[in-house]
């Protein structure tokens, strides 16, 4: 689920809501970010003497289908024409601050040897060792070490820091 973003997205209200509605009419949706799957955007109801924030989940080209009552705003009346703008909010920040969290590796190289790409979220990065060579690690330094046992007469021994 990702939260979308888009500059200067707004449109306006087709017809008076209550307090309660979750399908909102709208005179057009063509300024906003399209939003597939579990996509979400946080817009707000800017009234005379109110602002509603709710959470868009869908929309077709004349209504949006939310949740109300969010961040601590309450589910009001508005009436035709209030306008309703894609606006930076605290749940959006937070939102996309969660989605860009993923504990994923992307791409590891080693020369003359095949690219190991991560390409899903559950992709899991595995070392071996194989003749000779130990691998260990210290998770509280977020170290691995990749030793041979005949680095004492080839002179063989590495040691790189993994930032997780």
């Amino acid at each position: 689920m990702a939260v979308k973003f888009k500059n200067n997205a707004y449109t306006t209200l087709s017809a008076g809501i209550n307090g309660s509605v979750t399908t909102i009419p709208v005179v057009s949706t063509s300024l906003f970010p399209t939003l597939g799957g579990s996509d979400h955007m946080y817009v707000s109801i800017i009234g005379g003497a109110y602002v509603e924030i709710i959470k868009v989940t869908s929309f077709t080209s004349t209504a949006l289908t939310c949740v109300r009552n969010q961040e601590g705003t309450t589910g009001t009346a508005a009436v035709l024409g209030n306008r309703i703008e894609l606006r930076v909010t605290t749940a959006m920040i937070t939102d996309a601050i969660a989605d860009s969290n993923t504990d994923v590796f992307k791409t590891i190289a080693v020369t003359g040897q095949s690219d190991i790409v991560a390409d899903a979220s559950t992709d899991t990065l595995s070392l071996a060792g194989a003749g000779g060579v130990t691998i260990t690690t210290n998770a509280g330094t977020d170290t691995v070490t990749i030793s041979s046992t005949q680095g004492a007469t080839n002179g063989f021994a590495i040691a790189m820091s993994v930032a997780l």
